[in-house]
């Protein structure tokens, strides 16, 4: 018997034949299936949505935002990532920032003064959103650009009606949006946030996406805009310039890669989320997961074990490796994730935190797994020196695959809601707080320099079957994307969802001092983890922020070969097919 309603919200799957996309907000998937239906590939889709949610989704993903975009071209049998991620100005340096000590939120586990590393002009880094997008077209794109970013300058210049999470959403950020004046005047039509229904214009960024769609990427990053961002730092205490612009390039590269039961799980380079999400499925691969009962605590138990032990690891080594030594092979091996099993015990929680700070400080002081042991450059330090997880939540996902099976996987991100909520004059671009993914403090992989990229929460991910596409997926959600992207991953191998189904399924989260426990899991699934030693909270799916990471996916069917898609069920999120 139960003794209280329980929410259990569901979204229904897409089935079609040809091609389908899968995002935050209902009116940049079906601007993505147009696409499709007028001839583009996935990429063309991609970017036509992409695009369209910088417009209706401002609090998660901006032009001048960041982002990594996975694409699987079935001509070529190939899949490339694209890296257009947090880099910082080259005049940013490890002291730029004042830092007052150590805390138990905020950016992570140091405060700085006046939050300036979060919020407003000294916290902007270098965009590469728009360079990212213009890359994917220049290796992939089929259509003009100019019909790509067409329904994005319709929805800026006519403007889309909002709906609540909108309204919530800008009303969070309504001080900082009046305290920058700029952010106000666009997002707080009256000096009020919008509310259900009102449009929401954007005449200035239209303008800008229209030069763009005819000019280039270089009419961001270079003339009369770079030089508009530029003067707005100069006069108000930022670090980016129209140098940083004119410079930024997008990183194309072979992706990250490992194997799971058979399956390639292919995502996007380092520093990222990807990293952490491939070494807890190293993990976890030693274990015969699928033997076990889904969601039960024995299962649970090992889940946030195998991602304690890669969340430990990441925020100890990880950084940007042209900055440093980070042991990238050492902590992918099979080896040493073979190592790292061995050392989980399957009674008991020994990866919770003692402390009141976040897990993986208590549990570095007494870290005895060193991924240099299999990096063959022993001697180096196994401790390091530890890197903060980064606080920022506002990022979107969007997964496309189209009639020939090409498939793409991209998250962008704004870095925190409305990034630094400062919006250049003039030009309707929001800028995002790209500074915060750093460890303010210096000594540490992660800390600040000049032209470094920062330790990022994003992970999108590919999933071949013996070299054909099977799913594209990716979340947003700050630090808590890689836990839940594990597990929808081993809930369509391991336990044959779809993945409508494996998004929907109840989950837990491991990035926080406690484990966070879905509200949906089976109390005494929850009170027997407790005896186990995990420290449980739980937690509802609430409808904007907080909770768990919101995933989206596309599936190809491999004995039907339909198209299937499916997205976070609560929240405007759709999926759209045909």
């Amino acid at each position: 018997m139960n003794n209280q309603s329980i929410w259990r919200p569901d979204k229904q799957e897409v089935v079609v034949e040809n091609g389908a996309v899968a995002s935050a907000h209902p009116i940049a998937s079906r601007v993505g299936i147009d696409i499709l239906q007028d001839g583009g590939n996935a990429v063309d889709a991609a970017i036509a949505t992409g695009f369209c949610l910088n417009v209706v989704e401002p609090w998660s993903s901006c032009i001048a935002g960041h982002g990594h975009m996975l694409v699987y071209m079935s001509n070529l049998g190939k899949t490339l990532s694209l890296d257009y991620s947090h880099r910082s100005p080259m005049d940013a340096n490890a002291n730029m920032y004042q830092v007052l000590g150590q805390v138990e939120a905020g950016n992570g586990l140091y405060e700085v003064e006046s939050q300036s590393n979060s919020v407003g002009h000294s916290s902007v880094g270098v965009p590469g959103v728009t360079a990212g997008m213009w890359k994917a077209h220049e290796l992939f794109g089929s259509l003009p650009m100019e019909q790509l970013m067409e329904p994005s300058i319709h929805y800026a210049r006519e403007g889309f009606d909002v709906d609540w999470t909108a309204c919530l959403m800008i009303a969070q950020v309504m001080p900082d949006l009046i305290r920058y004046s700029e952010g106000g005047r666009v997002f707080l039509p009256g000096g009020y946030p919008p509310t259900p229904g009102e449009k929401l214009v954007q005449s200035d960024l239209a303008d800008v996406l229209t030069r763009i769609s005819k000019e280039g990427r270089d009419a961001l990053y270079k003339g009369d805009i770079a030089h508009a961002i530029e003067a707005e730092m100069k006069l108000n205490g930022g670090f980016l310039n129209a140098r940083d612009l004119a410079a930024f390039q997008v990183e194309v590269s072979e992706p990250l890669r490992t194997s799971y039961k058979g399956y390639d799980i292919l995502s996007s380079p380092v520093p990222s989320g990807a990293f952490t999400q491939l070494q807890a499925l190293n993990i976890l691969s030693y274990f015969d997961i699928d033997k076990l009962r889904h969601n039960s605590d024995r299962y649970l138990h090992l889940i946030v074990e195998a991602l304690r032990h890669s969340f430990a690891d990441r925020y100890r080594f990880l950084g940007d490796p042209d900055f440093g030594p980070v042991p990238l092979k050492g902590m992918l091996s099979k080896d040493y994730a073979r190592e790292i099993a061995g050392m989980i015990n399957r009674e008991n929680a020994e990866m919770e935190s003692e402390t009141e700070l976040q897990p993986w400080v208590s549990f570095a002081d007494k870290i005895v797994h060193n991924p240099w042991n299999y990096e063959n450059n022993n001697g180096l330090d196994p401790i390091g020196s530890m890197s903060p997880p980064s606080a920022g939540d506002s990022t979107t996902h969007f997964s496309v695959i189209d009639k020939s099976r090409n498939m793409v996987s991209c998250t962008q991100t704004a870095t925190a809601g409305f990034g630094s909520r400062v919006v250049v004059p003039g030009t309707g671009i929001l800028l995002t707080n790209g500074m915060v993914v750093f460890n303010p403090k210096d000594g540490t992989p992660n800390s600040i320099a000049g032209n470094k990229r920062g330790l990022n929460n994003m992970g999108a991910v590919l999933v071949l079957n013996d070299g054909k596409p099977f799913f594209a997926l990716g979340a947003s959600g700050g630090r808590k994307i890689m836990s839940r992207l594990v597990q929808v991953i081993l809930n369509v191998i391991d336990f044959d969802n779809g993945i409508q189904e494996a998004i929907t399924a109840p989950t837990v989260d491991a990035a926080d001092r406690e484990t966070f426990a879905d509200h949906r899991l089976d109390p005494e699934v929850i009170e027997a983890l407790s005896r186990m030693g995990h420290r449980m909270e739980i937690v509802p799916e609430p409808s904007t922020g907080g909770g768990f990471a919101k995933p989206r996916g596309v599936m190809l069917d491999e004995k039907t070969g339909l198209v299937h898609a499916g997205v976070h069920v609560i929240g405007p999120d759709g999926a759209y097919g045909y």
